[in-house]
């Protein structure tokens, strides 16, 4: 599909300009004297770790482009202009659309004009063909039939139709109260939302947690086809290859912005290079310096030598040049060879994967298992074996019923028909699609021994390598959900499942932190079951089978 307007030259010449940007969150600096540029038609990936401001960047970017303040907890410094005509929309981390009215009012208002005008040429249309004909109604209809050629509103319905279906929605979703949709179905709605409004600047932040890999494609299709520019937070490496023009990378010690031309593949390769190439140039000046040092020592030991062994005062004099020359030299090495530091490693998180017990034979069958709510199925007569050492992949369009098997699989549901056998002493462990929401004032050590059952001492231990602090230190609502994220994975593989559940485990986590899981779910020998719609993360878990579970007649997706 071609996003509105058609024609990019319709589009006004739009964008964003920040210089000498600081900002701040409840005291804590995410950004310093950082300057980026979103010309009209530009497309960029935002990356960094979880917690280092990405979110905070995006909200105070659509905050200030409404003519208001930054929002109630950030402080900003520097210059933050915007073009004339910049129409700027947001789709935040896990959007919570509020509305009175059906999902299909929502749409309608969200893209304002375009709808109002196709809106209100189908009204008039209607007056004319009951047989109205009086001057103010033609005066009325040259004026919208305007309107609706300007926007190209022709085909607003059809383009609803696509985007819908294409984000995984149904149109007789649209009838239905904004208010009765799941989760996952109106985080989807606000997509299609943003998407439908056409906005000149677009601000996505991990637009993938609710979308299957249809949705991730058409998404993707999306982007490429709009005039639009586009600032993207996405943890789904497949999506900022396939859509970004440049990377800004949040850098971890100086909490600078660093520009990368190029995709993610491109920016992840010169990083390394970058890192390789400061490691030999430090790795030369330190070498050189050992040399001249070397040999200062030994210029200094000669003098020595001269002054200690000889009564003569020339000899004495020339011991003392010596010595004026070793020290000459040691000034020389202090001020030429300390340019360089020492090349700060990227701190790397790190799972630590215990050993299991269980590790052969039968250790979950599912045989015919139906569930569903209200009377609506959900899973409908899935039978499945899980051998010890299995790593099985279940994929499936959105509602087509993952999670719920997989809560059915660690025994927090119970099946409607049929059955699910689990071997004596089995230790399964569930990693649910949305962290847990902590409560309030907890640790994230409080939070993390919450979730799976490890000794606290060294669930302290654990947590440290994946948060980079003292977890019994830290309040776990102060921190990002992607580190919520990685206090769960950490905790789920330190608790030796004998079988892992994990249930989009990829959603909320930063790029390092996802190569950090693709490590340990290479180390775990544990049975893994696995739902994710990233195409990556796929691909490493190396699946021994494929289960696809289809979409029920007339079931919605989640």
């Amino acid at each position: 599909m071609t996003p509105f307007p058609r024609d990019p030259s319709q589009a006004p010449r739009a964008g964003i300009t920040a210089a000498g940007l600081t900002l701040a969150a409840g005291g804590r600096v995410l950004l310093e004297d950082a300057s980026f540029a979103v010309p009209h038609g530009r497309r960029l990936a935002l990356i960094g770790r979880n917690g280092s401001g990405k979110s905070t960047l995006l909200a105070t970017l659509r905050a200030m482009a409404r003519g208001g303040p930054p929002p109630e907890h950030v402080e900003l410094r520097g210059s933050l202009t915007f073009a004339p005509g910049t129409e700027l929309a947001l789709v935040p981390q896990s959007p919570q659309p509020s509305f009175g009215g059906t999902a299909g009012r929502y749409l309608e208002q969200q893209a304002g004009e375009v709808s109002r005008a196709w809106r209100r040429h189908e009204r008039l249309v209607a007056a004319m063909a009951a047989g109205r004909q009086d001057e103010r109604l033609l005066h009325d209809y040259g004026e919208a039939l305007e309107a609706v050629q300007r926007l190209d509103a022709w085909s607003w319905p059809q383009r609803v139709a696509e985007v819908v279906a294409g984000l995984g929605l149904t149109l007789d979703l649209l009838d239905r109260p904004l208010a009765s949709l799941s989760g996952g179905q109106a985080a989807r709605l606000a997509l299609s939302g943003v998407l439908l409004s056409a906005p000149s600047v677009l601000l996505l932040d991990e637009p993938g947690n609710n979308l299957d890999l249809p949705g991730l494609r058409f998404l993707a299709g999306w982007i490429r086809a709009s005039p639009a520019a586009l600032v993207l937070v996405s943890h789904d490496r497949e999506l900022i290859d396939s859509t970004v023009h440049e990377v800004l990378e949040i850098e971890e010690h100086t909490r600078r912005l660093r520009l990368y031309g190029g995709n993610w593949t491109f920016a992840a390769e010169r990083r390394q290079e970058e890192r390789e190439a400061q490691a030999r140039r430090f790795a030369e000046q330190e070498q050189r310096r050992a040399r001249l040092e070397a040999a200062a020592r030994g210029i200094a030991g000669r003098a020595q030598r001269f002054q200690a062994t000889s009564q003569s005062d020339f000899y004495r004099g020339k011991s003392a040049r010596v010595a004026r020359q070793a020290g000459a030299m040691q000034a020389r090495i202090d001020r030429e060879l300390n340019r360089l530091d020492e090349p700060e490693p990227p701190a790397q998180p790190r799972l630590t994967v215990a050993p299991v017990g269980n590790i052969r034979g039968l250790l979950v069958r599912a045989v015919d298992v139906g569930f569903g709510y209200a009377e609506a199925p959900v899973v409908d007569g899935v039978s499945l074996t899980v051998h010890a050492g299995d790593r099985l992949a279940l994929v499936g369009p959105n509602g087509s019923g993952k999670s719920t098997l997989l809560r059915l699989l660690a025994g927090g549901l119970q099946p409607d028909t049929g059955r699910v056998e689990r071997a004596p002493r089995t230790r399964i462990a569930l990693l649910a699609q949305a962290p847990a929401v902590p409560e309030p004032g907890a640790s994230l050590l409080a939070f993390a021994a919450s979730r799976h059952a490890v000794p606290t001492e060294q669930l302290r231990v654990v947590l440290g390598k994946v948060v980079f602090g003292d977890p019994a230190r830290i309040r776990a609502d102060d921190v990002s959900v992607g580190e919520l994220r990685r206090a769960e994975c950490a905790t789920l593989f330190a608790s030796a499942p004998d079988i892992a559940l994990l249930d989009e485990p990829t959603n909320h986590l930063d790029l390092q932190s996802i190569e950090m899981l693709e490590a340990a779910v290479a180390e775990y020998r544990g049975a893994l079951v696995v739902v994710t719609h990233d195409a990556r993360f796929l691909a490493t878990l190396h699946p021994t089978s494929v289960l696809t579970l289809p979409m029920k007649e007339g079931q919605v997706g989640s």
